[in-house]
């Protein structure tokens, strides 16, 4: 009984990993968007989850009964998931940083003051774009 309720819960948690990762790509395929920066923000804070859950789960790489060697996969998973935490924090940072930027730009707008040019492009360029 307990192992058919263990293969329900791990069917439903490969189902759920396929979902976002068919998301993920999907996103990816996007061009520069807030949906984008959001989604990919949470893929990485599903990875997280997802690698933290490995840690306890019985399914392993390497049995945790060999007793230091049976850890490295679960020292792998917890590793995975700091990065995956990190780059979700830093998605979320370039993502505030363009917010206040498109922010700024429309206050500009607004005011009919000209909005801070882009240090990226050429003088040549943004007078072609006007």
């Amino acid at each position: 009984m307990i192992m058919a309720e263990f293969f329900s819960f791990l069917k439903v948690f490969a189902l759920c990993g396929t979902f976002f990762f068919v998301v993920t790509l999907v996103l990816l395929a996007l061009p520069q968007s807030r949906l984008r920066s959001v989604g990919v923000e949470m893929s990485k804070w599903a990875l997280m989850v997802g690698l933290l859950l490995m840690v306890p789960s019985p399914v392993d790489v390497i049995p945790d009964v060999i007793p230091v060697v049976g850890w490295m996969d679960d020292i792998g998973y917890i590793l995975g998931a700091i990065c995956a935490a990190n780059s979700a924090m830093e998605e979320r940072k370039r993502r505030r940083a363009f917010e206040e930027i498109e922010f700024n730009e429309a206050i500009a707008r607004k005011r009919g003051e000209v909005p801070p040019t882009d240090p990226t492009v050429d003088d040549d360029e943004q007078k072609e774009a006007a």
